[in-house]
Protein backbone atom coordinates (compact mmCIF):
# COMPACT_ATOMS: atom_id res chain seq x y z
CA UNK A 1 0.00 0.00 0.00
CA UNK A 2 1.86 2.96 -1.43
CA UNK A 3 1.01 6.69 -0.91
CA UNK A 4 3.95 8.89 -1.75
CA UNK A 5 7.63 8.41 -2.61
CA UNK A 6 10.18 10.15 -0.37
CA UNK A 7 13.72 10.18 0.86
CA UNK A 8 14.64 7.99 4.15
CA UNK A 9 15.66 4.99 5.76
CA UNK A 10 12.75 2.85 4.51
CA UNK A 11 11.66 0.98 1.35
CA UNK A 12 14.07 -0.16 -1.35
CA UNK A 13 16.50 2.51 0.40
CA UNK A 14 16.91 0.71 3.87
CA UNK A 15 16.84 -2.98 2.11
CA UNK A 16 20.14 -1.97 0.00
CA UNK A 17 21.65 -0.44 3.26
CA UNK A 18 20.99 -3.33 5.33
CA UNK A 19 21.30 -5.90 2.16
CA UNK A 20 18.28 -7.24 2.51
CA UNK A 21 14.75 -8.10 0.70
CA UNK A 22 12.37 -5.21 1.17
CA UNK A 23 8.06 -5.06 0.63
CA UNK A 24 7.02 -1.97 0.55
CA UNK A 25 3.39 -2.16 3.30
CA UNK A 26 2.43 1.64 3.51
CA UNK A 27 3.35 4.86 3.09
CA UNK A 28 1.77 7.78 4.25
CA UNK A 29 2.34 11.38 3.68
CA UNK A 30 1.14 14.62 5.56
CA UNK A 31 0.90 17.30 2.49
CA UNK A 32 4.10 16.51 0.56
CA UNK A 33 5.93 15.08 3.89
CA UNK A 34 6.19 11.62 4.10
CA UNK A 35 5.13 11.07 8.08
CA UNK A 36 4.95 7.28 8.19
CA UNK A 37 6.39 4.12 6.12
CA UNK A 38 6.16 0.23 6.87
CA UNK A 39 8.55 -2.30 5.04
CA UNK A 40 9.05 -5.36 5.18
CA UNK A 41 12.53 -7.16 6.04
CA UNK A 42 13.59 -10.72 4.77
CA UNK A 43 17.06 -12.41 4.47
CA UNK A 44 17.86 -15.80 4.70
CA UNK A 45 22.18 -15.00 5.12
CA UNK A 46 23.58 -16.21 7.94
CA UNK A 47 25.95 -13.33 8.07
CA UNK A 48 26.37 -9.51 7.39
CA UNK A 49 28.56 -6.78 7.61
CA UNK A 50 28.29 -4.12 9.93
CA UNK A 51 26.12 -1.19 8.27
CA UNK A 52 27.98 1.93 6.81
CA UNK A 53 27.72 5.81 8.10
CA UNK A 54 24.04 6.93 6.58
CA UNK A 55 22.75 10.81 6.70
CA UNK A 56 21.16 11.50 9.98
CA UNK A 57 17.56 12.21 9.83
CA UNK A 58 14.73 13.42 12.15
CA UNK A 59 13.54 10.12 12.19
CA UNK A 60 12.85 6.78 14.44
CA UNK A 61 12.86 3.19 13.35
CA UNK A 62 11.11 0.42 15.26
CA UNK A 63 11.16 -3.09 14.23
CA UNK A 64 9.08 -5.97 15.23
CA UNK A 65 10.66 -9.33 14.72
CA UNK A 66 8.31 -11.75 12.89
CA UNK A 67 10.56 -14.50 13.52
CA UNK A 68 13.71 -15.23 16.16
CA UNK A 69 16.70 -12.98 15.47
CA UNK A 70 20.40 -14.90 16.05
CA UNK A 71 21.98 -11.75 16.83
CA UNK A 72 22.05 -8.08 16.25
CA UNK A 73 24.50 -5.85 17.25
CA UNK A 74 23.56 -1.95 17.09
CA UNK A 75 25.80 0.80 17.43
CA UNK A 76 24.63 4.47 17.92
CA UNK A 77 27.08 7.77 17.79
CA UNK A 78 30.24 5.09 18.02
CA UNK A 79 29.08 2.53 21.19
CA UNK A 80 27.92 -0.31 20.93
CA UNK A 81 24.50 -0.50 22.67
CA UNK A 82 23.96 -4.21 22.42
CA UNK A 83 24.55 -7.33 21.38
CA UNK A 84 22.34 -9.99 22.00
CA UNK A 85 18.91 -12.03 20.50
CA UNK A 86 15.95 -11.04 19.85
CA UNK A 87 12.67 -13.39 20.01
CA UNK A 88 9.93 -13.45 17.93
CA UNK A 89 7.54 -10.80 18.48
CA UNK A 90 9.74 -8.41 20.15
CA UNK A 91 10.52 -4.55 19.05
CA UNK A 92 13.81 -3.07 18.76
CA UNK A 93 13.91 0.65 18.14
CA UNK A 94 16.60 3.41 16.74
CA UNK A 95 17.42 6.89 16.53
CA UNK A 96 18.51 7.92 13.34
CA UNK A 97 19.95 11.00 14.00
CA UNK A 98 22.48 9.14 16.08
CA UNK A 99 24.22 7.51 13.65
CA UNK A 100 22.75 4.28 13.93
CA UNK A 101 25.30 1.11 12.88
CA UNK A 102 23.91 -2.76 12.77
CA UNK A 103 24.95 -6.03 12.09
CA UNK A 104 22.71 -8.82 12.47
CA UNK A 105 23.86 -12.61 12.23
CA UNK A 106 21.20 -15.40 11.14
CA UNK A 107 18.01 -15.06 8.87
CA UNK A 108 16.10 -12.50 9.64
CA UNK A 109 12.31 -11.10 8.69
CA UNK A 110 10.76 -8.15 10.18
CA UNK A 111 8.45 -5.17 9.77
CA UNK A 112 10.33 -1.94 10.37
CA UNK A 113 8.29 1.35 11.12
CA UNK A 114 9.97 4.61 9.76
CA UNK A 115 8.49 7.52 11.51
CA UNK A 116 9.60 11.44 11.29
CA UNK A 117 9.82 13.23 14.38
CA UNK A 118 8.01 16.29 13.19
CA UNK A 119 4.93 13.75 13.03
CA UNK A 120 4.81 12.58 16.40
CA UNK A 121 5.72 16.31 17.61
CA UNK A 122 2.34 16.91 15.36
CA UNK A 123 0.39 14.41 17.38
CA UNK A 124 2.08 15.60 20.31
CA UNK A 125 1.16 19.30 19.92
CA UNK A 126 -2.58 18.30 19.01
CA UNK A 127 -3.19 16.46 22.16
CA UNK A 128 -1.42 19.32 23.71
CA UNK A 129 1.47 16.88 25.32
CA UNK A 130 5.46 17.09 24.84
CA UNK A 131 6.97 16.01 21.76
CA UNK A 132 9.01 12.74 21.36
CA UNK A 133 12.14 12.98 22.28
CA UNK A 134 12.98 8.83 22.28
CA UNK A 135 11.25 5.55 21.68
CA UNK A 136 12.42 2.71 24.23
CA UNK A 137 11.79 -0.66 23.82
CA UNK A 138 11.98 -3.18 26.28
CA UNK A 139 14.38 -6.08 24.54
CA UNK A 140 12.27 -9.37 25.60
CA UNK A 141 9.10 -7.76 25.65
CA UNK A 142 6.58 -8.95 23.31
CA UNK A 143 4.32 -6.44 21.63
CA UNK A 144 1.20 -8.99 20.28
CA UNK A 145 -0.60 -5.76 19.62
CA UNK A 146 1.90 -4.57 17.34
CA UNK A 147 2.05 -7.89 16.36
CA UNK A 148 -1.84 -7.80 15.00
CA UNK A 149 -0.96 -4.82 13.02
CA UNK A 150 1.58 -6.18 11.29
CA UNK A 151 -0.35 -8.96 10.32
CA UNK A 152 -2.93 -6.80 8.99
CA UNK A 153 -0.65 -4.80 7.09
CA UNK A 154 0.96 -8.17 5.87
CA UNK A 155 -2.03 -9.59 4.26
CA UNK A 156 -4.47 -6.20 2.85
CA UNK A 157 -4.83 -6.09 -0.54
CA UNK A 158 -2.17 -3.86 -2.38
CA UNK A 159 -4.98 -1.66 -3.95
CA UNK A 160 -6.68 -0.65 -0.30
CA UNK A 161 -4.40 2.64 -0.96
CA UNK A 162 -6.42 3.70 -3.38
CA UNK A 163 -9.63 2.14 -2.50
CA UNK A 164 -9.70 2.96 1.05
CA UNK A 165 -7.67 5.91 1.70
CA UNK A 166 -10.00 6.91 4.86
CA UNK A 167 -8.99 3.66 6.42
CA UNK A 168 -5.29 3.66 5.26
CA UNK A 169 -4.87 7.20 7.21
CA UNK A 170 -6.75 5.75 10.05
CA UNK A 171 -3.76 3.16 10.30
CA UNK A 172 -1.35 5.64 10.32
CA UNK A 173 -2.80 7.57 12.83
CA UNK A 174 -3.16 4.93 14.92
CA UNK A 175 0.38 3.65 14.56
CA UNK A 176 1.65 7.10 15.10
CA UNK A 177 -0.28 7.12 18.06
CA UNK A 178 0.56 3.36 19.45
CA UNK A 179 4.31 4.14 18.97
CA UNK A 180 3.87 7.42 20.32
CA UNK A 181 2.55 6.33 23.54
CA UNK A 182 4.11 2.37 24.00
CA UNK A 183 7.24 3.79 23.19
CA UNK A 184 7.38 7.19 23.31
CA UNK A 185 6.13 7.69 26.78
CA UNK A 186 3.63 10.09 25.65
CA UNK A 187 0.29 10.43 27.56
CA UNK A 188 -2.61 11.46 25.84
CA UNK A 189 -5.47 12.64 27.85
CA UNK A 190 -9.14 10.73 26.77
CA UNK A 191 -11.68 12.16 25.34
CA UNK A 192 -14.32 13.00 27.98
CA UNK A 193 -17.57 11.38 28.41
CA UNK A 194 -19.33 13.98 26.42
CA UNK A 195 -16.51 13.90 24.09
CA UNK A 196 -18.88 13.75 21.18
CA UNK A 197 -19.37 15.46 17.69
CA UNK A 198 -21.71 18.17 17.54
CA UNK A 199 -25.01 17.80 15.62
CA UNK A 200 -24.04 20.13 12.76
CA UNK A 201 -20.31 17.96 12.89
CA UNK A 202 -21.48 14.81 12.78
CA UNK A 203 -24.38 15.87 9.84
CA UNK A 204 -21.42 17.61 8.46
CA UNK A 205 -18.74 14.95 8.07
CA UNK A 206 -21.45 11.98 6.77
CA UNK A 207 -22.41 14.69 3.88
CA UNK A 208 -18.72 15.13 3.09
CA UNK A 209 -18.47 11.27 2.79
CA UNK A 210 -21.33 10.59 1.00
CA UNK A 211 -19.93 13.37 -1.36
CA UNK A 212 -17.42 11.71 -1.84
CA UNK A 213 -18.13 8.32 -2.50
CA UNK A 214 -15.73 8.15 -5.58
CA UNK A 215 -13.15 10.10 -4.34
CA UNK A 216 -9.90 10.28 -2.41
CA UNK A 217 -11.31 11.29 1.20
CA UNK A 218 -8.49 11.63 4.78
CA UNK A 219 -9.50 11.57 8.10
CA UNK A 220 -7.77 15.29 7.96
CA UNK A 221 -10.31 16.05 5.15
CA UNK A 222 -12.79 15.66 7.08
CA UNK A 223 -11.72 16.81 10.53
CA UNK A 224 -10.86 20.34 9.06
CA UNK A 225 -14.27 20.74 7.46
CA UNK A 226 -15.38 20.13 11.55
CA UNK A 227 -12.72 22.25 12.95
CA UNK A 228 -11.12 19.35 14.71
CA UNK A 229 -8.13 17.63 14.71
CA UNK A 230 -7.66 14.64 13.37
CA UNK A 231 -7.30 12.04 16.38
CA UNK A 232 -10.02 13.88 18.18
CA UNK A 233 -12.27 13.45 15.14
CA UNK A 234 -11.59 9.63 14.41
CA UNK A 235 -12.32 9.15 18.10
CA UNK A 236 -15.71 11.39 18.65
CA UNK A 237 -17.06 10.14 15.46
CA UNK A 238 -16.54 6.87 16.77
CA UNK A 239 -18.04 7.54 20.14
CA UNK A 240 -21.02 9.83 17.89
CA UNK A 241 -21.70 6.87 15.56
CA UNK A 242 -20.91 3.93 16.89
CA UNK A 243 -18.66 3.02 14.33
CA UNK A 244 -14.87 4.50 12.64
CA UNK A 245 -15.14 6.82 10.02
CA UNK A 246 -13.40 4.00 7.19
CA UNK A 247 -16.57 1.61 8.04
CA UNK A 248 -19.13 4.22 7.77
CA UNK A 249 -17.74 5.30 4.29
CA UNK A 250 -17.52 0.70 3.35
CA UNK A 251 -21.10 1.06 4.60
CA UNK A 252 -22.53 3.72 2.81
CA UNK A 253 -20.65 2.66 -0.21
CA UNK A 254 -22.33 -0.64 0.06
CA UNK A 255 -25.68 0.74 0.13
CA UNK A 256 -25.06 2.64 -3.00
CA UNK A 257 -23.93 0.05 -4.91
CA UNK A 258 -27.22 -2.01 -4.13
CA UNK A 259 -29.15 0.78 -5.15
CA UNK A 260 -27.50 0.80 -8.66
CA UNK A 261 -27.34 -2.55 -8.67
CA UNK A 262 -31.04 -2.42 -8.45
CA UNK A 263 -31.87 -0.19 -10.46
CA UNK A 264 -29.63 0.11 -13.31
CA UNK A 265 -27.91 -2.55 -15.66
CA UNK A 266 -24.39 -1.30 -15.30
CA UNK A 267 -21.65 -3.29 -15.10
CA UNK A 268 -20.11 -4.55 -12.16
CA UNK A 269 -17.12 -2.90 -12.54
CA UNK A 270 -18.90 0.43 -13.60
CA UNK A 271 -20.82 0.38 -10.13
CA UNK A 272 -17.15 -0.29 -8.36
CA UNK A 273 -16.30 2.55 -10.11
CA UNK A 274 -18.55 5.03 -9.51
CA UNK A 275 -19.22 3.53 -5.35
CA UNK A 276 -15.17 4.23 -4.95
CA UNK A 277 -14.31 0.74 -4.97
CA UNK A 278 -11.32 1.09 -7.32
CA UNK A 279 -11.97 -2.40 -9.33
CA UNK A 280 -14.39 -5.22 -9.53
CA UNK A 281 -12.14 -7.48 -7.33
CA UNK A 282 -11.72 -5.45 -4.58
CA UNK A 283 -15.72 -4.51 -4.89
CA UNK A 284 -16.34 -7.99 -4.74
CA UNK A 285 -14.72 -8.77 -1.60
CA UNK A 286 -15.97 -5.95 0.43
CA UNK A 287 -19.78 -6.80 -0.74
CA UNK A 288 -19.56 -10.60 -0.17
CA UNK A 289 -17.67 -9.63 3.68
CA UNK A 290 -21.00 -7.18 4.03
CA UNK A 291 -23.69 -8.86 2.56
CA UNK A 292 -23.11 -12.75 2.43
CA UNK A 293 -23.33 -13.03 -1.56
CA UNK A 294 -21.05 -11.57 -4.34
CA UNK A 295 -22.58 -8.53 -6.35
CA UNK A 296 -24.05 -10.81 -8.92
CA UNK A 297 -25.67 -13.01 -7.12
CA UNK A 298 -27.07 -10.64 -5.17
CA UNK A 299 -28.44 -8.92 -7.96
CA UNK A 300 -29.87 -11.58 -9.33
CA UNK A 301 -31.41 -12.95 -6.35
CA UNK A 302 -33.46 -9.59 -5.49
CA UNK A 303 -34.69 -9.19 -9.38
CA UNK A 304 -36.23 -12.95 -10.11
Amino acid sequence: MQQSSNSGLFGERLGRHVGMTTQSLLQISKGDRLSLAVTRLTCMRQDRERTVLIEPEAAFSATYKLKDVEEHELWLDGRLRYSRGFAAGTVSAADLSEDPRSRIRGPFDGVQFYMRKDALDDLAYERGASPISTLRALPDAIDPILGSMCTFLLSAPPELAQTNPLFVDQMALSLLTYFAEGYGGMHLPPIPDNGRLASWQERRAKEIMHSRLAARVTIADIARECGLTPSYFAKAFRRTTGTSPHQYLTHMRVQEAKSLLLSSTLSLADIALICGFGDQSYFTRVFTRCVGASPGAWRKSMLQ
